[in-house]
């Protein structure tokens, strides 16, 4: 059962239209090339990473049809993580007119992780299920990502406060966003199939895959960045490294292990005002 908690938003669809002026600097984020380039395999990585969250909880539509309030949640979910993937592929053309070739590292994640690994195992484990149910957990452990990283990047100012406007503004709305949905795919797997095993294999599988592609985006895009001298990408590293360990590092120590609690549920992580109060007074439909 889901964690009472009188301060839980409900999961809202808006209307968004961020917009990224050209030329857009090509090292936007500290000046750091490499931290930057983190960041864009994040824009590269989100759009078909909520596509396979769209399709894990999809899979299960027949088993949630028939609880209204679910059902509804969902339908938000949904519609949240459809703008998200569409808000940031906005910036892939940015990628394009600054040479970094982003579609050689979009190919090889689609092609890779869902033309590959992820048709291959909802079509090898059809019995009972356990291939979609595989999806829906990763889905769930990847959640739990996004929303540790979504209040890191809130609770620490110095995360956004040198990024262009546009680009604050896009990362800001998501990670509240991120935070607002946090438990619906929650919700639905444990309807589907409450298994601790099942939750926590899930949570393997995100762990490999989330930081095996957003490192191996990184590398591809530094490759492809003509404009980094070879000399200098140890120190952009250890300083990407050390600044993320600071701001980042202490929410994904503190909340990561809470996940392998058997009775977890994402409510029980207070952090939903948050996203209240970083999204009052938008002026988002």
């Amino acid at each position: 059962m889901a964690e009472n908690n009188s301060n839980k938003p409900d999961a809202k669809i808006r209307k968004v239209n961020f917009k990224f002026e050209k030329p857009f600097p090509k090292h936007w984020y500290n000046d750091n090339p490499i931290a930057t380039h983190f960041m864009n395999a994040q824009h590269l990585a989100f759009p078909d990473g909520e596509k396979f969250f769209i399709r894990s909880v999809k899979a299960f539509a027949d088993t949630y049809k028939n609880d209204p309030e679910l059902k509804r949640r969902v339908d938000n979910f949904i519609g949240q993580e459809g703008t998200h993937f569409a808000e940031h592929q906005k910036f892939w053309d940015i990628m394009e007119d600054q040479n970094l070739q982003p579609m050689k590292f979009v190919n090889v994640y689609r092609n890779s992780a869902w033309e590959g690994i992820e048709k291959w195992a909802r079509k090898k484990f059809v019995k009972n299920n356990v291939g979609n149910k595989i999806a829906l957990s990763v889905t769930v452990a990847l959640e739990h990502y996004t929303a540790m990283l979504a209040e890191s990047g809130i609770l620490n100012e110095d995360i956004t406060e040198k990024m262009p406007e546009e680009m604050k503004n896009l990362f800001m709305w998501h990670a509240a966003e991120e935070i607002e949905h946090k438990s619906i795919p929650f919700d639905v797997l444990k309807k589907v199939d409450d298994s601790y095993a099942l939750r926590i294999g899930g949570m393997v599988l995100a762990t490999w895959g989330l930081w095996f592609y957003l490192g191996l985006g990184t590398v591809m895009l530094t490759h492809n960045d003509k404009d980094i001298k070879t000399k200098d990408i140890p120190k952009h590293t250890f300083t990407f490294l050390k600044n993320f360990r600071r701001t980042f590092g202490g929410t994904l120590a503190s909340q990561f292990g809470q996940y392998f609690k058997r009775d977890f549920h994402p409510d029980q992580i207070d952090n939903y005002h948050l996203a209240v109060e970083l999204l009052k007074g938008k002026n988002y439909a």
